[in-house]
């Protein structure tokens, strides 16, 4: 019988930081595909086993090269499919206003981590196509909505980037007016860098993306680049709309409302 995430989570606690056996062990938070706990200071996060190991590998690539703060792993369990790390500062800004003056860290930010060299990540992370096409199987939502993205499905990327590929509210730590933390790598890839992009956008508007972007250093190529930014931020708000209406989860549920007020158009239904 698969144990529950809690329980894995308690297993390889007492296995590689038996110090904390006794720790008070709460919930975090759970997302599409992973569950956090808190024990003593270390994080504990659940996912797949396979892919435990593989973010760990890349989080040390990705510490050496950029200028924001991600998860320094103690320990990688891929038998309990568990990543631990001591607890970053702040909390995520799922749900709430972009403090002034993040917007060009998070430039920065990703203009390092695009840079890095996908051979130092080869066989750690996968490459994926990022078709934007395949955003639309099994896509849920408004029917109006849903149906605007199958008329403005943009060309694919040529030159594809590491990513984190779900740099979303929920995964950018703040505290004070500053960003202390970029957390969550579980989906980062050698893909399409616009999906770096699209989820600041959804989350935060286009004034914010235009900030990013200046910061990165202009859009990184000509062509469908905008186009794409548009067409996987208004997939991943319907995305993140289900989510919440699914699971009971109402933060994502009015983060995902509020997005559509400028992902769409005041006509599209």
């Amino acid at each position: 019988m698969r144990l529950s995430a809690r329980s894995r989570a308690l297993r390889s606690l007492r296995a590689h930081a038996p110090e904390l056996a006794d720790a008070a062990v709460g919930e975090l938070g759970q997302g599409l595909d992973n569950a956090a706990f808190l024990a003593g200071g270390l994080v504990l996060r659940v996912a797949d086993g396979d892919t435990v190991l593989r973010e760990a590998g890349l989080l040390e690539v990705v510490a050496a090269h950029v200028s924001l703060s991600v998860p320094a792993v103690r320990f990688a369990d891929p038998d309990a499919g568990v990543l631990a790390y001591p607890l970053l500062p702040g909390r995520p800004l799922l749900g709430r206003h972009a403090p002034a003056g993040i917007a060009r860290p998070l430039g920065r930010f990703l203009r390092e981590l695009h840079a890095i060299d996908t051979a130092a990540v080869d066989g750690v992370v996968p490459v994926e196509e990022a078709h934007p096409s395949e955003w639309l199987e099994d896509l849920d939502g408004p029917p109006g909505l849903v149906a605007l993205l199958r008329e403005t499905v943009p060309d694919p990327v040529r030159r594809r980037t590491l990513a984190h590929a779900d740099l979303g509210a929920e995964h950018i730590l703040e505290d004070d007016g500053a960003i202390t933390g970029v957390i969550d790598w579980t989906d980062a890839a050698i893909t399409d860098p616009a999906l770096d992009f699209a989820r600041l956008y959804r989350d935060f508007g286009p004034g914010f993306l235009s900030d990013v972007l200046d910061a990165y250093g202009g859009p990184p190529e000509s062509g469908s680049f905008g186009e794409r930014v548009t067409f996987f931020a208004r997939c991943a708000a319907l995305e993140d709309l289900a989510f919440g209406r699914e699971s009971g989860r109402g933060d994502y549920t009015s983060a995902a409302e509020r997005s559509l007020t400028w992902l769409f158009p005041p006509t599209a239904s």
